[in-house]
């Protein structure tokens, strides 16, 4: 079995809401190709490439620019459109929820909807809250009902202030190449340091783009944690790793695919597209992400494993 863990979906209803903003629709930051939404045109591709499930998420940054009022019924009707591709299709689809955190009262209504009634088998927040970090303990509720329903966290990137030199302008993208990969890293980081793994020691964690920058500096990571926060929070930082999952979205390219092995192992390393923002309306990303990891010289069972059998323990999926 073959599970895209990270696939993303933004509907026609999400669209129309979106399209009106700064930073996505044609012409602009981010421009998706419209037929995503169609689903004979994903499960086309699917088909085409041997994808049995696709794990369907919303993408964060759309909520770049909204209120907290906005940016909730962003969430909420890509949670019921989600839900509903995947009652037509339960066989294919499972539903990864997204929640804004910008304001906490909705965001746990939100939650509980989704675990109610919508099916979830993740949640999806940004990787910062408009500057904020994820280690706020005003987010602690939110992550003990995760713990509580064991359901996964699935951190998506977004954009961040203080650095012109990395803007999407004037810095040629670098904010969306680079600048996510770092703030992934430090979303993790902050996880970590600020506490919340020791609060709530069996949450999950899904990171994006393979674990962004960390499994290439994690030997860098640990001396500095091992020499600094060990006694803290009484630990080495390799016991927090047990809780980091990571994608295989990185485009296609081969030399990260060994380097992601080695960090998260067989058991923590997923089948992740990043459809559809890609080339060929999002076909490169599925194609080339699939080759990738079948580079990879390994045993038959550790890449069954990575190509469906993590994400189908993890999301439950049976």
């Amino acid at each position: 079995m073959i599970i895209d863990i990270f696939s993303h979906h933004i509907s026609k209803s999400v669209g129309r809401i979106i399209d009106k903003g700064k930073y996505y629709g044609p012409g602009k930051q981010m421009p998706y190709p419209v037929q995503n939404a169609d689903a004979g045109v994903r499960l086309a591709l699917m088909d085409k490439y041997g994808i049995d499930v696709q794990a369907i998420s919303q993408t964060t940054p759309v909520l770049l620019g909204f209120n907290p009022e906005d940016a909730a019924e962003i969430c909420r009707l890509s949670n019921d459109d989600n839900y509903a591709l995947c009652r037509a299709y339960p066989d294919r689809f499972v539903n990864i929820c997204i929640v804004s955190l910008l304001d906490m009262k909705s965001t746990m209504e939100e939650l509980r909807r989704c675990v109610d009634e919508l099916d979830c088998r993740g949640v999806t927040v940004s990787s910062n809250i408009n500057g904020k970090g994820l280690d706020s303990p005003e987010y602690f509720p939110f992550y003990e009902k995760l713990a509580e329903h064991d359901l996964p966290l699935l951190i998506h990137p977004t954009h961040w202030d203080s650095y012109p030199l990395v803007d999407m302008d004037k810095g040629w993208r670098f904010m969306q190449m680079l600048g996510w990969p770092f703030d992934t890293s430090q979303a993790v980081w902050r996880l970590i340091l600020g506490g919340v793994l020791n609060r709530y020691p069996t949450l999950k964690i899904v990171t994006h783009h393979m674990g962004a920058m960390i499994p290439y500096f994690a030997r860098r990571i640990e001396a500095s944690f091992n020499r600094n926060w060990r006694d803290k929070l009484g630990h080495e930082l390799s016991h927090y790793w047990k809780n980091i999952y990571g994608d295989t979205a990185t485009d296609g390219t081969v030399a990260s695919y060994p380097c992601g092995y080695a960090f998260f192992g067989s058991d923590r390393l997923m089948y992740g597209s990043d459809y559809p923002f890609g080339g060929e309306a999002g076909e490169d990303v599925i194609r080339e992400n699939l080759a990738g990891v079948r580079t990879l010289d390994i045993p038959a069972r550790d890449m069954d494993k990575i190509l469906g059998g993590n994400a189908e323990k993890l999301l439950k999926i049976c």
